[in-house]
């Protein structure tokens, strides 16, 4: 049996529909308190900003060679790990603002795993592409790199952010 033969573009074009699908579909009512979830803004901008990439990427893979051509690649499944980690913390937060007139404490500690879990990988991602950037001197890669590092330092801090904005929540909480 014979398996087609999918090139890279129409995976990443697949990909990407996917994506664009997904962030479509998607999206959080405007019910919350907006001094206490700050930091989701900051997160969807964010989240623009490396769709924003994605839409790059296909047309720079394209053009470079073999070693360059997997760090553009691994670049892409970055992006595309963090924008559903991105997309499933929406989701929980969706379900936890239409579920909850009021944060509870159990439903902060859901959310701030998830933050914490999108800082970690944002921590080892930045690391990979500090490796990374040592090993090539395309100028459109190296572009690549330090855009994708700088989303994932944002991400960092957004997720830190998150992180406060929920434990000031909790205490809020705990005065009423």
């Amino acid at each position: 049996m014979f398996l087609p033969v999918v090139s890279y573009k129409t995976m990443a074009n697949r990909y990407l529909i996917t994506i664009i699908i997904a962030l479509g579909l998607l999206s959080i009512p405007a019910t919350a308190p907006a001094k206490d979830l700050e930091y989701v803004e900051e997160l969807f901008n964010v989240r623009s900003l490396i769709t924003n990439q994605g839409k790059v990427l296909p047309d720079n893979i394209k053009d470079v060679t073999a070693g360059d051509l997997r760090t553009l690649e691994r670049i892409f499944e970055l992006n595309t790990s963090t924008l559903t980690t991105l997309e499933a913390y929406f989701r929980i937060l969706k379900i936890a603002l239409v579920t909850e007139s009021e944060s509870t404490t159990e439903t902060v500690t859901i959310l701030n795993e998830w933050l914490s879990f999108i800082k970690e990988q944002c921590q080892y991602d930045v690391e990979y592409l500090d490796a990374t950037l040592k090993e090539t001197t395309n100028s459109v890669v190296v572009e690549q790199i330090k855009l994708t590092k700088k989303y994932s330092e944002e991400l960092i801090k957004v997720a830190n952010k998150g992180l406060e904005e929920n434990a000031n929540m909790l205490e809020e909480g705990k005065k009423r």
